[in-house]
């Protein structure tokens, strides 16, 4: 059973519309991601830069800066989403079953800190603060109410896979029979908690990352949202493949040896019925820490690079790292990154070009060597699979791949 990703709605610090974020994507360029210390400590941060929407007419209790985001990326599917629902009901003779998966680690965090500093100065929180606005699920409620949802709604919080499992969650509910729309993918906002929560771990950076470099020292924190309408309505691009394994051999830190990230791609290889030289182009996760960036190097070379003697080399798949652009969303970093595959794969980029990677400094010779691409038109091979890494705290894998039929 193929299923399609019919429409895409994304925001993230490259832009606020998809043919913006594609285009500052494509050019590898850091400048969108700016130094900030108003969250206590230096960093750079990846903070969308846009008008937000008045949420007042949804109630207090929905007016967080996570549904703001999230209605912004709304509005770019809302359009096919109603032509969908016409041509599906057309097809199928009934009432449609539309569901909701978003996948998100801060949720309305943000408004329960801004309450807090106000009780602490006056007492009282804020009048329009309500505990609501923090839970899991409340962004997907929001968006169901946008899109008039009648199936499951639901959230998935599972740190930086969360969006990309909400995809794969999606894929299921069609598969059997649950949905016939899902509205798939994850939003997540910038707060204090997450940049000071990864800054104890000593994970963030004071610059601007430096995935897979010798000098790297830790990540940047982003904001952003994207969705996706998916169905069995046949069109441009589909989701593929999915792998998702659970390696559990720490509670932040990866397996040294990537064996869990490794199982993930294979995985995913495997449900799209592909071989790892079919795929065109990886969205590395690259958070940029010591760790991640070694393991999931290992991981993509065991996965990648044939090195049996009695066959020939299989080149290395270039890839690359696109949190240096936009900053790491967490919970809805999986769901972003496979956006950026899909317009990879779109008409939007009818010029088949690769994104590329801004190297500030010399790769890291010490761990595995994997095909970075650095320079404009150094690919000339077709877009037709790609794949997107997400990895989390836990030993939490997850790798997904679109695909499209036609060429650009």
């Amino acid at each position: 059973m193929s299923i399609y990703l019919n429409e895409l709605g994304l925001v993230c610090a490259l832009g606020t519309d998809k043919k913006t974020v594609l285009t500052n994507f494509l050019a590898g360029e850091q400048g969108f991601m700016k130094a900030d210390s108003s969250f206590g400590i230096n960093t750079v941060i990846g903070k969308v830069a846009a008008k937000f929407p008045d949420l007042t007419a949804f109630g207090d209790y929905q007016n967080s800066r996570n549904n703001q985001l999230a209605l912004l990326a709304f509005e770019q599917i809302s359009g096919k989403l109603k032509k969908l629902i016409v041509t599906l009901g057309d097809e199928i003779k009934r009432p449609l079953n539309i569901a909701v998966v978003i996948g998100t680690s801060t949720s309305g965090i943000a408004s329960g800190e801004q309450s807090m500093q106000h009780y602490l100065a006056s007492g009282e929180h804020e009048q329009s603060y309500h505990y609501a606005m923090q839970e899991m699920g409340a962004t997907a409620e929001f968006i169901a109410k946008l899109a008039k949802a009648n199936a499951s709604v639901y959230g998935i919080s599972t740190a930086c896979t969360s969006s990309a499992k909400a995809l794969i969650s999606g894929r299921r509910l069609l598969e059997n029979g649950l949905a016939d729309i899902v509205i798939a993918g994850g939003v997540d906002s910038l707060c204090k908690m997450t940049v000071n929560g990864f800054n104890a771990l000593a994970s963030i950076s004071a610059t601007h990352t430096l995935p897979f470099q010798a000098q790297r020292c830790g990540i940047n924190i982003g904001e952003g949202a994207a969705l996706f309408i998916m169905s069995q309505s046949v069109d441009d691009i589909a989701l593929t493949g999915f792998g998702e394994t659970s390696d559990a051999h720490h509670i932040s830190a990866p397996h040294p040896d990537g064996d869990g990230a490794s199982k993930a791609m294979l995985a995913a290889l495997e449900s799209a019925n592909l071989s790892a030289s079919d795929i065109s182009y990886i969205n590395l996760h690259g958070t940029g820490t010591v760790q991640n960036d070694a393991m999931e190097a290992k991981a993509v070379a065991k996965v990648f690079n044939n090195s049996t003697p009695s066959l020939p080399t299989i080149p290395s798949t270039p890839c690359t790292a696109s949190k240096q652009l936009h900053g790491h969303c967490l919970g809805a970093a999986g769901a972003i990154e496979a956006g950026l595959c899909w317009l990879l794969l779109s008409d939007f980029n009818k010029g088949n070009h690769y994104p590329v990677m801004k190297l500030s400094g010399e790769l890291d010779t010490n761990i595995a060597s994997i095909n970075l691409i650095a320079e404009h038109n150094s690919v000339n091979k077709p877009l037709r699979h790609c794949m997107s890494n997400s990895y989390a705290f836990g030993g939490n894998n997850a790798s997904l791949i679109l695909s499209v039929e036609k060429e650009n």
